[in-house]
Parts: C-alpha cells; sequence; structure tokens
C-alpha cells in the first residue's frame, strides 16, 4: 500500500472505532418493558398489598398483566397502555364478587422504579412503588 493511501485508513478505520464506542455508551432509551415487583396501598388503614406488573412490547404499543400476591387480584390483564415522556398510564377491571370495578393506574419512571397511583370510580385511590426485577 502507498503511504499516501496509508494515512486515510488508518484516520478512517480509528473514526469507525470511536463511533462504535460512542454507540455502545450512548445511553438506553427510557422503557417499561419487564417484570415490575412492588407494593399498593390499600383501604382506609394503608394496608399494603405486593404486586407484580409485567409490560411486554406488543404489535402496537404494549400488553401487559397484574397480579398479587394474596390472589386478591389473579391476574389479570391490562388495557389502554401508554407510555409516553416517562409516564406509564393503564387500566384493568377487578373482580369483586359478582362485579367488577375499573381501577386506573398513573406511574412515573425514575430510573428503574415507577411511582404513582391507583384510582377507583368511587374516588378511593392509594399509592403504588414498583422496581423493576432483575
Amino acid at each position: 500500500m502507498k503511504n499516501s493511501l496509508r494515512l486515510p485508513v488508518i484516520a478512517l478505520a480509528a473514526l469507525a472505532l470511536l463511533a462504535g464506542t460512542a454507540l455502545a455508551q450512548a445511553p438506553k432509551k427510557a422503557d417499561v418493558v419487564g417484570a415490575w415487583l412492588g407494593s399498593a396501598v390499600v383501604g382506609d388503614d394503608g394496608t399494603q398489598v405486593d404486586i407484580t406488573v409485567v409490560i411486554e412490547k406488543a404489535e402496537a404499543g404494549y400488553s401487559g398483566k397484574i397480579s398479587d400476591a394474596t390472589g386478591m387480584v389473579p391476574e389479570t390483564p391490562l388495557r389502554q397502555i401508554v407510555f409516553k415522556d416517562g409516564k406509564l398510564s393503564f387500566e384493568f377491571d377487578l373482580a369483586q364478587g359478582m362485579d367488577t370495578a375499573l381501577i386506573k393506574i398513573d406511574l412515573t419512571l425514575e430510573a428503574e422504579t415507577l411511582k404513582g397511583a391507583w384510582y377507583d370510580p368511587d374516588g378511593n385511590s392509594g399509592a403504588i412503588s414498583l422496581a423493576l426485577k432483575k
């Protein structure tokens, strides 16, 4: 190889190496896909219930399910899942005897935690805190 071509080839190789390193170190885009474990405050006495929320990437957005450790919420599909600007919202039907209650949840993503609250149509609500399962 001639000396006049060697310098541009070395320079291009160095630039490619630097670009690859920069891409590898670029911060990952925040996402909510995964299994989230934590608790929800329910009832006037502040009882905490351990819950699990699983969010998956779907063809058109997200899909997911929620359950709790006591069996009060058997594995139930989530609907209306929206994740935008670090905010996650979804809803699900909570079986209550022969009836169901629509529960809405609004959470904010902070690193590997989701924090927010649940709401029902009767005006009841409580705090929720979840951490990404590793």
